[in-house]
């Protein structure tokens, strides 16, 4: 059974544009693809200002998404991103589709 992560990122006012730009241009879903396991993700734009960003992710299961926080690229992306955001970003919460 599949599982989602389910990350909340809190971007500096004024920083919105920068960062979207940065998470494509650094291939935030393409690295966490090459890590195994990952099955697709969506980066959500909050519409109210102050807002978190949201990231939603589908993982084969729990073990893909451990394998994926472990990946030293993932701190080498999540240092790249650091200057563009509010506070730090916790790990996501694991979630599993009730419909299916």
């Amino acid at each position: 059974m599949s599982v989602a992560s389910v990350l909340r990122i809190v971007v500096s006012p004024g920083a919105e544009d920068d960062f979207l730009r940065a998470f494509r241009e650094l291939g935030v879903f393409d690295h966490s693809a090459r890590s195994g396991g990952f099955l697709g993700g969506r980066l959500l734009r909050p519409l109210g200002a102050g807002e978190p960003f949201v990231v939603i992710a589908e993982w084969e299961d729990a073990a893909s998404y451990e394998a994926w926080l472990a990946n030293p690229v993932r701190e080498e992306l999540k240092e790249k991103l650091d200057r563009l955001l509010a506070e730090d970003v916790p790990h996501g919460g694991l979630y599993v589709d009730v419909e299916h």
